[in-house]
């Protein structure tokens, strides 16, 4: 495998690579989290659209990719292309298909593997060239809408190449998941040996018995993760964990100061939460982006099977079709 590195004296890119090997240093320890599912379009030449990588579960982005291809059939197409968009959707209302053809092109569910660094004080927080717009609405994607092209044999910066070369072989611990998981995870260091660094995305972590544990989804921006917390401290933890007048009024206090410092770290009645970094890899073959593997957790069945298990079990009423 060759990585192309491009080279410039763009000055944003130096600082930016010189936090990169900065953090490096001072957050050693790459740990995998859990992965993330979506589905993406062949464009052909080894390149491939992503979209919708924000998924828990392959069938989650099974229903994406037929909610999508259901739009396009109501936006208006030709006859053949509508009769193939139909059938298509049909398929993956029955099935669990992880590869389809549309039009020509093959659209595949993909899983990406991901990455969070830690140090002696525990999860990477936001790095100061990290974009931070104080509207994360503007930012709400962290793929940049569906305009996000794969292909890894792009050329890329000096400290996304770093990072790929240290993504790459990282796979599971024997200690923290099952077999199946691990090995499945060892083997695709193998089967998809090259890859793609995707855009940072951020999350919130809680300090709990002396580790770490994620309490948010995976978003675009370190605001959008601020903006988090402080809807929990501000709308559910009054409504859902009943605290005393004084710990409300803590929680609105530590809300307020976290709006207004945009700090990274944030701490009430002895929780302890921060906005943590997370790095996605979209590993590659000469085949295209990795699928779902199969110990990925896939429980859901797909839409229209579930609704037949359903009404045979009698807990929904059978169609009343003239």
């Amino acid at each position: 495998m060759v990585i192309r590195i491009r080279r410039g004296d763009d000055p944003v890119g130096v600082v930016t690579d010189h936090d990169a090997a900065e953090r490096a240093a001072s957050y050693p320890t790459l740990r995998i989290g859990a992965p993330s599912f979506g589905y993406a379009v062949d464009l052909g030449g080894g390149r491939w659209r992503i979209h919708d990588l924000a998924e828990d579960t392959p069938q989650a982005a099974r229903d994406a990719l037929a909610h999508r291809l259901r739009e396009q059939l109501a936006a208006g197409v030709g006859a053949d292309l509508a009769a193939e968009l139909a059938a298509v959707g049909r398929v993956l209302d029955w099935k669990k298909v992880d590869e389809v053809t549309v039009g020509g092109r093959r659209h595949r569910v993909i899983r990406a593997d991901t990455f969070t660094r830690f140090g002696p004080d525990g999860p990477e927080p936001p790095r100061p060239t990290d974009p931070d717009p104080r509207q994360a609405d503007i930012c709400d994607d962290f793929l940049g809408g569906t305009d996000l092209i794969a292909d890894p044999g792009a050329p890329t910066g000096v400290g996304a190449a770093l990072l790929k070369i240290e993504l790459l072989p990282a796979h599971y611990p024997r200690a923290r998941v099952p077999v199946d998981v691990r090995a499945d995870s060892v083997a695709a260091v193998s089967s998809h040996p090259n890859g793609v660094v995707l855009p940072t995305r951020y999350a919130v972590a809680e300090q709990v018995a002396g580790g770490w544990q994620p309490s948010s989804r995976a978003v675009a921006t370190p605001q959008q993760a601020r903006d988090l917390i402080l809807f929990d401290f501000r709308w559910l933890v009054p409504r859902i964990a009943n605290p005393t007048e004084r710990e409300a009024a803590e929680y609105r206090r530590a809300a307020d100061e976290l709006e207004a410092t945009r700090a990274d770290e944030v701490n009430v009645l002895g929780r302890r939460f921060r906005v943590i970094r997370i790095e996605t890899l979209l590993r590659f073959c000469a085949d295209g982006p990795e699928p779902p593997r199969p110990s990925d957790p896939d429980p859901e069945p797909p839409p229209e099977a579930h609704f037949a298990q359903l009404r045979a079990e009698g807990r929904l009423p059978d169609l009343d079709i003239d």
